[in-house]
């Protein structure tokens, strides 16, 4: 009579085993830059109310460079008020110009203390804002235009 192989070999063993480092090896520190990536999207999320006030302020008249510069005159909460645990102040300028400056968090990596730039340009009368090169954040954590 013939015996039926059973279970599996050493070698196939250690195959699936290599086959699993291998991507965790690949997974884990792409799971790391989106997790860091995530936590800088709150600069995007934090930033909005100021990029509406600002976009409001373009549609009523003012210029790029004539912007009211104190939040109450934008009816904008104190720049201190916009803050979480990832980021420590939005602010802006007269030029529409806005920045978030990020927290010394550890889990934010290589992104901790850094700073996002929006800067808004005309396009007709709308105004599109663009993430400047002038942000501290490396180029792979920071939001999209």
């Amino acid at each position: 009579m013939k015996k039926l192989q059973q279970g599996f070999t050493l070698i196939e063993l250690m195959i699936v085993v290599a086959i699993i480092g291998i991507l965790a090896a690949i997974a884990v520190p792409a799971y790391q830059d989106y997790t860091i990536r995530s936590r800088v999207s709150e600069a995007a999320s934090l930033s909005g109310a100021t990029r509406t006030a600002v976009d409001v302020a373009f549609s009523e008249g003012y210029n790029l460079g004539s912007i009211p510069g104190t939040p109450a005159s934008m009816n904008l909460s104190p720049a201190g008020s916009y803050k979480s645990k990832y980021v420590s102040s939005v602010s802006y300028d007269t030029t529409g110009v806005i920045t978030v400056s990020l927290t010394s968090e550890k889990s934010l990596g290589d992104a901790k203390s850094d700073t996002v730039v929006y800067v808004p340009s005309d396009r007709g009368g709308n105004l599109s804002w663009i993430v400047s090169s002038s942000s501290t954040v490396p180029t792979k954590y920071r939001p999209k235009n």
